[in-house]
């Protein structure tokens, strides 16, 4: 604890003055910009057996955006972002792996992209990503997340008050090395601002897996709800989630048993420097007698400036057999 402390107030003391996103590079027709994160957490976990129970939760996460005016307000976009995680303590185990990679064209009325990028269900499944560390994700949602070979429109329209999204994925490997497994889906949706701080949103997506080891394949729809709402400091948001899997019946599997009712919810309240926010994430799924999914975390993050910040986060897991977890960490970002 006494040098998690010290490595504390090591980076505070290296703060330096409020920057934006670097622009490396701008001429009449092209654009480049670089920006970046460096994560530096700690995560205790009072694991049974003989487990660790604490350990690293770190990354750096840099990327670049590129932009290219063609004609008109037709612009050439692309975008590319890393991240370099350090999970324990052997240099050996550290990891790199690819956030995003897309290009395509935009204009005034929205854009078009092809690569890896988030699916369209993510508009509405960030709502209730709201926790302050690195825990916070969608663990009882069914959304995409970031995908390969995605092609993705995103559109605006009623004054800008509607919010369109639709995505077309064709089959991809999901294992490079032995291609035994591929996934294809789609996604539609959207959002509707209201100009008293709600906003409606829904998608439905649908994703067809096939396991070409064990010659099987299954059909998966997902049809999601949201609603959030902003109150000044206020963010309440709420994400339900419909999911229906094609299962067929076997001697050990009823038809239907891995369908699902989730949802998440998240209240966030900033105060000057200070953010506070609880969260709640459950999953019923038919085939099991409790939640598959079942966590309440509370977090708080002090934010210094608009690149430097301090944050906890400690989550109850009421899953059997699973342990509560208890996040810190200081996070710069330019």
């Amino acid at each position: 604890m006494k040098k998690t402390l010290l490595v504390t107030v090591i980076l505070i003391s290296l703060v330096p003055a409020a920057q934006a996103t670097v622009n490396v590079y701008k001429d009449d027709v092209n654009q480049v910009d670089l920006y970046g994160r460096a994560y530096a957490a700690y995560l205790y976990q009072d694991r049974e057996g003989t487990e660790s129970d604490g350990r690293s939760d770190s990354y750096f996460r840099t990327g670049f955006k590129a932009f290219s005016n063609l004609a008109g307000d037709l612009t050439a976009l692309g975008h590319i972002e890393m991240q370099f995680e350090s999970r324990d303590n052997s240099d050996a185990n550290s990891e790199s792996k690819t956030r995003l990679m897309y290009a395509g064209l935009k204009n005034d009325k929205g854009q078009l992209t092809f690569g890896r990028n988030y699916a369209a269900d993510e508009i509405i499944a960030d709502w209730a990503d709201a926790g302050t560390t690195n825990y916070s994700g969608n663990p009882a949602l069914g959304n995409l997340g970031r995908q390969a070979n995605i092609l993705k429109l995103e559109t605006k329209v009623l004054d800008d008050n509607l919010n369109l999204v639709a995505h077309v994925q064709p089959e991809s490997s999901v294992d490079t090395r032995t291609g035994k497994n591929s996934q294809s889906s789609y996604a539609f949706g959207g959002v509707y601002g209201f100009d008293f701080g709600l906003e409606l949103g829904a998608t439905y997506t649908g994703v067809m897996t096939e396991n070409y080891t064990l010659n099987s394949d299954y059909d998966r729809s997902t049809i999601f709800v949201a609603a959030r709402y902003k109150l000044k400091g206020l963010t309440a948001s709420i994400v339900g989630d419909s999911t229906s899997v094609a299962t067929p019946n076997t001697v050990t599997e009823d038809k239907d048993s891995n369908d699902w009712f989730a949802y998440e919810l998240s209240l966030a309240y900033h105060l000057d420097k200070l953010t506070g926010t609880v969260t709640y994430k459950q999953r019923d799924t038919d085939s099991f007698n409790d939640n598959t999914v079942d966590q309440t975390a509370l977090g708080f993050a002090y934010k210094f400036n608009s690149n430097f910040r301090l944050v906890t986060e400690y989550v109850i897991d009421g899953v059997d057999g699973e342990e509560n977890q208890w996040h810190m960490a200081a996070r710069y970002d330019f």
